[in-house]
């Protein structure tokens, strides 16, 4: 595993963005946090940044706590081809750039790329990508 980055914020930040991209430089994750709802990208960069897909994370009004900070980390696997959105350890979502392929905890929104795979995040689906 390559921790991308690691920061501490505090949920409900209106603005807040954690950002890491893969060694070559050709693929990136975002974690966005609007003030209202918390969302992870996974991302082409470049003049002009391609979304390749958008998976939600929480509703700020549905998070309990959230006046405390909580550590961001977004974490690569070997192969620097997926990534997966850790909060205080746990994971959030999940991005298979070979596969075109992303997950998270509610599965949504619906892929819009043709996913066949099943969308929902489980932590035998993590522990597949990050064996350690």
């Amino acid at each position: 595993m390559h921790l991308g980055t690691e920061e501490k914020i505090t949920v409900g930040t209106p603005n807040t963005v954690v950002e890491s991209t893969a060694v070559g430089g050709e693929r990136s994750v975002i974690f966005e946090d609007d003030g209202t709802t918390g969302y992870f990208y996974a991302v082409r960069p470049g003049a002009d940044l391609e979304i390749l897909d958008a998976l939600h994370v929480y509703d700020v009004a549905n998070v309990t706590d959230r006046h405390l900070p909580v550590k961001v980390q977004l974490v690569w696997d070997e192969t620097w081809t997926a990534a997966v959105l850790l909060i205080n350890g746990y994971g959030h979502a999940l991005y298979d750039f070979q596969r075109s392929a992303g997950f998270c905890r509610n599965a949504f929104p619906a892929a819009s790329n043709g996913q066949t795979l099943k969308r929902e995040l489980t932590d035998e689906l993590i522990e597949q990508y990050f064996a350690a």
